[in-house]
């Protein structure tokens, strides 16, 4: 029987380094939890899991060992180049954000949770087979 995640009041377990994310709480809405959590093993199902500032071995780590319904944020150093946040998302985080600012951090960590939220979106027909190419708007432009 999987546990019941209980997603109107999140919490975010920090897995790392917490004096990197002080004031994040604050800059969460006012229902949210924020816990520093010593392992993985301590987090509970439906939790975002913010990993801060691992290589990408601990990254593909955590991912393998979430419970189920946990979302993987990861915050990497503020000077991490495109390869390295590319690395850390093929890893298997949800989201990477580049430290500097908790404001931004919660601001993505507020969206990772919305999108979990929100019912999910109807099919799309394939617009591709809807759109002309531009070769064929060329050629009906020219019959006219």
């Amino acid at each position: 029987m999987q546990p019941t995640i209980d997603l109107t009041a999140p919490a975010v377990a920090v897995l790392g380094d917490a004096t990197r994310v002080t004031g994040l709480a604050r800059q969460l809405p006012a229902a949210w939890r924020v816990l520093h959590t010593p392992g993985i093993e301590y987090v509970q199902a439906g939790e975002l899991v913010l990993l801060v500032g691992p290589d990408v071995a601990a990254v593909r780590r955590t991912h393998r060992r979430m419970p189920a319904g946990c979302v993987l944020a990861v915050l990497v150093d503020q000077d991490a180049n495109a390869a390295t946040i590319a690395d850390v998302l093929q890893a298997g985080a949800d989201v990477c954000v580049r430290a500097g600012s908790t404001t931004i951090l919660a601001s993505h960590l507020v969206a990772c949770h919305r999108r979990r939220t929100r019912p999910p979106s109807p099919p799309v027909e394939d617009e591709r087979a809807t759109l002309l190419t531009g070769a064929d708007r060329l050629a009906r432009a020219v019959t006219r």
